[in-house]
């Protein structure tokens, strides 16, 4: 069982009171479920490993045990093989990329700088392939949760968004 250490909590935790200091925006009706969110992985103790603590995410390696020895399915709309387990993933992401300029797709490549693993022009690249709007998930998830995708593309299309 890994526990994070309560100065690396501390310090994080300091770090974020600063932020809603400065921008009083962050205090809002989510703060409740992010207070919980924090305490649930970081604070109360888990009986259970979380993999990629002690294996590092390299995408290559995991690609090829994924698809020669598991015989991975892959999404026909993407060529990577993260988070492509059902529509919602395709769904969020197109949200986050057309209100904010990025999606969860450019939190793994940062990471995958910062640890060392992908050069900034490699992650640039797969960023750009990533972020493509992954249309034939996003008809697969509205057809199963019965929604028109159509009116919620333009609902999302219509608000306003957080960049230039």
């Amino acid at each position: 069982m890994q526990v994070v250490p309560m100065g690396d909590v501390m310090k994080m935790s300091q770090y974020y009171m600063g932020q809603f200091i400065q921008n009083s925006d962050y205090i809002n009706s989510s703060l409740l479920d992010t207070f919980t969110a924090v305490m649930s992985y970081y604070v109360i103790p888990h009986n259970y490993f979380r993999l990629f603590d002690y294996i590092p995410w390299n995408e290559e390696t995991i690609d090829d045990v994924l698809l020669n020895e598991y015989d991975w399915e892959c999404a026909n709309d993407t060529k990577s093989t993260w988070r492509i387990g059902d529509g919602t993933a395709p769904f969020y992401n197109y949200i986050y990329c057309t209100v904010a300029g990025f999606t969860e797709n450019d939190t793994l490549r940062s990471n995958q700088i910062r640890e060392g693993m992908l050069e900034r022009d490699e992650a640039l690249r797969l960023v750009y392939r990533d972020n493509q709007p992954r249309f034939d998930s996003m008809k697969w998830y509205f057809d199963t949760i019965s929604v028109n995708m159509g009116e919620a593309l333009d609902v999302i299309n219509k608000i306003p968004k957080l960049y230039m």
